[in-house]
């Protein structure tokens, strides 16, 4: 919108008076400069660009702040590195990378605040081999910086901000947040950074992945600045430790893995996944996501999710909701001539990931009943 019209659309509005008016005189807003603030209802809606999906969910999406939360010790930085091994080679796990046009490959700058040299060495090492990169020479799209030997607060932070501005990275991931601010309980300072964090993200149009602590006693991210970054950022992930014996339901899981929960999300929601650090002759381990297989998720799969779509409204008659998946398959999937079972398992998977199909929530499931059916998403499913 043109200073012109914003100025015609003043000319219609009351006339402003030649002195400040009584209200709220003492905050010395009258004759504030607005220009620039009011909405071009001519500019065109830009849909979010997703850098990342897992089982075909997207999420962390350019020009926004993200966090990872966690206890000290339970995986944070593991996570970290399957995900930045997704953005440089395109896929790690159920985890792939979605952005297609970014003109050329995407780059990486990952920042260590605290931990030792040998430390960040393991972590770089450890995403390399990941992503198929050789850990022994210098990578053009994967930059790695450490700030631990700076002393001062905010040395680290116009660091931060210098090596934004020269590496102009695709994704930024800063390892942590805590050593960013002189007190994480004071508001206004923690309110500052997470706005500066914001229009950094803004301006470079990239996506910040920060870490930061939860309280040793609570399941809530660190003071102010905790309470802060999960009011303003686009998604929280927290990563649990788990440790043997496991409840039922985890039986089959390795005596420790690490279970990763998306607390809050702008996109859709996430489902829970969980991953294991298995040994290796190098010493610095490889996470490896559980429960993935790739014959599960393969590409050629004999039909595509419109045409699931379709078959979903043109039989949603041919039985009653909520249903079980396996009066799914044989009410809408056999009929369509998907008779795989792997092909149905991931049918299923796919119809839940778009949307189509959602979960019971537990105030809906029968007295006695042990897992939730799925009931047909009305907003998508449209009746036929």
């Amino acid at each position: 919108m043109t200073e012109q019209e914003q100025n015609e659309i003043r000319a219609a509005m009351p006339a402003m008076p030649e002195s400040a008016p009584d209200l709220l005189k003492e905050r010395k807003w009258f004759g504030t400069d607005t220009r620039g603030l009011l909405l071009d209802f001519t500019k065109p809606y830009r849909p979010p660009r997703w850098t990342l999906s897992h089982n075909g969910i997207p999420f962390a999406k350019l020009g926004d702040l993200h966090i990872v939360g966690g206890k000290a010790g339970h995986g944070k930085t593991a996570f970290f590195s399957q995900i930045i091994a997704a953005i440089l080679c395109g896929k790690f796990g159920g985890m792939s990378f979605e952005l297609k046009d970014v003109g050329k490959p995407p780059s990486v700058l990952y920042i260590d605040t605290e931990q030792s040299e040998d430390d960040t060495i393991s972590v770089k090492n450890r995403i390399c081999t990941l992503a198929g990169l050789d850990y022994q020479q210098q990578q053009d799209r994967f930059m790695v910086a450490r700030l631990r030997e700076t002393n001062i607060t905010e040395e680290r932070y116009k660091q931060i901000l210098q090596l934004l501005w020269e590496v102009r990275p695709t994704v930024v991931f800063i390892d942590g947040l805590l050593d960013l601010v002189e007190d994480y309980n004071k508001q206004d300072e923690c309110s500052q950074l997470i706005r500066d964090l914001m229009s950094v993200s803004t301006y470079y149009n990239i996506s910040m992945w920060c870490v930061l602590h939860e309280n040793p006693m609570t399941e809530k991210l660190v003071g102010s600045l905790g309470s802060i970054a999960e009011r303003k950022v686009t998604e929280v992930f927290v990563i649990r430790k788990h440790k043997g014996p496991h409840e039922k339901k985890f039986a089959d899981f390795p005596q420790v893995f690490f279970e990763v929960k998306q607390t809050k999300a702008r996109g859709k929601d996430q489902e829970d996944w969980y991953f294991t650090i298995a040994d290796n002759e190098f010493g610095w381990g490889t996470p490896e996501e559980l429960g993935y297989r790739e014959q599960d998720h393969r590409r050629d799969l004999p039909f595509t999710p419109e045409q699931l779509l379709e078959w979903i409204t043109l039989r949603q008659r041919d039985l009653e909701w909520p249903a079980g998946r396996r009066e799914i398959e044989r009410a809408i999937l056999i009929p369509s001539g998907i008779t795989d079972e792997t092909d149905m398992k991931e049918a299923v998977k796919i119809a839940l990931n778009r949307r189509f199909f959602l979960k019971q929530s537990k105030d809906e499931m029968d007295e006695g009943q042990k897992t939730p059916k799925l009931k047909l998403n009305e907003q998508v499913v449209k009746p036929f």
